[in-house]
């Protein structure tokens, strides 16, 4: 599936010029960009409901505990798929970029694990159900970190 790109001008790429992770030609229009995040948050919520899934209902591990373990297994996946998909950045950059995705999935997991918590020990809902809300509730906030933040670096 091809995304459609943003159109490249002079006076754009002028404006793109202190931003050294892409070249404009290269960038999506903020509306792919939003469906490329959708489609790879899709991906690793998918991913992560069946190990959060595995962990909670065949091992037997607390809900909690496996929201825990799920996360950590699938952010990477996150990163590599939405340097390479939604953002398109340069390689040499992701030393950059790594660390500014983790702290924002950091900021992310600390409200993900209190709405767990509230959703499933308080409200009763049903941990996998709340996981899929969770993220729901979430992706907004995410989006704009990564496209704002972790894969936007400055000179």
């Amino acid at each position: 599936m091809l995304l459609p790109t943003v159109p490249v001008r002079a006076d754009r790429a002028r404006a793109h010029a202190h931003c050294v992770t892409s070249n404009p030609e290269d960038r999506l229009a903020l509306p792919a960009r939003f469906a490329a995040f959708l489609l790879v948050g899709g991906s690793c919520l998918a991913a992560n409901t069946l190990v959060l899934w595995a962990l909670t209902a065949e091992l037997g591990i607390h809900y909690l505990a496996s929201t825990v373990i799920a996360f950590a297994a699938i952010t990477p996946l996150g990163f590599v798929l939405n340097k390479w998909l939604t953002f398109r950045t340069r390689r040499e950059y992701a030393r950059i970029e790594l660390p500014r995705y983790l702290s924002a999935m950091a900021a992310s997991f600390g409200a993900n694990l209190l709405l767990m918590y509230l959703l499933v020990s308080v409200l009763g809902l049903w941990y996998l159900a709340a996981s899929i809300l969770v993220a729901v509730v979430l992706v907004i906030a995410n989006f704009l970190a990564s496209d704002r933040w972790s894969f936007r670096v400055q000179r």
